[in-house]
């Protein structure tokens, strides 16, 4: 039995884990997962590891050049390329950034979170951002602070921070339906920035393709960044996917997980029958594969969610 490409991958593995590259994850937590898979043939096992090989990981180093990204093309990159035209691009790097240091100045940003299940990630990404110095610390707010500052001036921005998107519908709720009370008045932020002429942005560090396109036809009204965008082929088994060989190679993968997801009571795929193998540092999505998130007595988690044990 030839062990040359398990072995490959998991030399592969061990130098993610050295290098920080899967920060956020540890050997135990790898071998705890793998060990889901006893009694499986050679073939078998490959598929496995190749799964796990071709996981989208985002180190914590990752989310935090993602945010610096993300907040200059949010805030800035409009404003600095019209001045660096009418200069014809010999405005001094020193005026650039005080122009950016400007425009956070003028702007708040609030986690995206889900009134009935706060959304722990988007809470996290605005700590990173204060953390890391991408923006001061009272820039980064909760909803409830955000219309006296609309309304004395103080700001102009309004940018709603997410780590990730995936179907969209936690966006879709919190703009059309959270409420935050405005003197005496309870209104929704949609009508809040209308109200105050604030510019309203979404600002997420990774999405699928599809959602973000759908989340831009359907809010005009709201500009929409995300950093990374993830299509199809990032998907498992989808008809593009990019990690399988051949199609028949891509069946035989998800006869697999399939059997054992069922076998263990777990779904087969994620949230909105998404099928990602998406990670970020210390966060997985409800749109990647349950069998990385889900445990219960027959199956062992790779990342926990709040949800893992639901």
């Amino acid at each position: 039995m030839n062990d040359l490409y398990i072995n490959k991958c998991k030399a592969f593995i061990d130098f993610m884990l050295s290098q920080q590259q899967w920060s956020g994850i540890t050997k135990a937590n790898i071998d705890s997962w793998l060990s889901n898979f006893k009694g499986l043939t050679h073939e078998e096992q490959e598929l496995v590891y190749k799964l796990l090989t071709n996981i989208i990981y985002f180190s914590e180093n990752d989310v935090t050049e993602a945010l610096r990204i993300g907040v200059y093309n949010c805030l800035s990159y409009s404003d600095i390329l019209q001045q660096q035209k009418d200069s014809n691009f010999s405005t001094s790097t020193h005026t650039l950034k005080n122009t950016h240091k400007s425009n956070i100045n003028k702007a708040c940003f609030v986690p995206l979170l889900d009134s009935g299940a706060p959304h722990e990630s988007a809470n996290n990404v605005c700590r990173i951002l204060v953390q890391q110095g991408i923006i001061p610390a009272e820039k980064s707010m909760f909803l409830d602070q955000v219309p006296s500052l609309l309304k004395s001036g103080q700001v102009n921005n309004l940018i709603i921070v997410d780590d990730c998107v995936g179907s969209g519908d936690q966006l879709r709720t919190f703009w059309e339906e959270t409420r935050v009370k405005d003197d005496d008045n309870s209104i929704t932020i949609k009508d809040l920035c209308k109200k105050y002429g604030a510019k309203a942005n979404y600002l997420t560090l990774f999405g699928y393709n599809k959602s973000i396109e759908d989340l831009r036809d359907e809010f005009p009204d709201l500009n929409i960044f995300c950093v990374r965008q993830l299509s199809d082929q990032h998907r498992v088994f989808s008809d593009s996917s990019y990690i399988w060989k051949s199609d028949e190679e891509k069946a035989t993968a998800f006869d697999l997980i399939d059997s054992l997801a069922k076998n263990a009571g777990i779904p087969t795929y994620g949230y909105n029958n998404l099928d990602f193998a998406f990670v970020m540092h210390k966060t997985i999505p409800d749109w990647s594969l349950p069998i990385f998130w889900k445990e219960n007595c027959d199956w062992k988690l790779l990342l926990r969610r709040k949800n893992s044990n639901d």
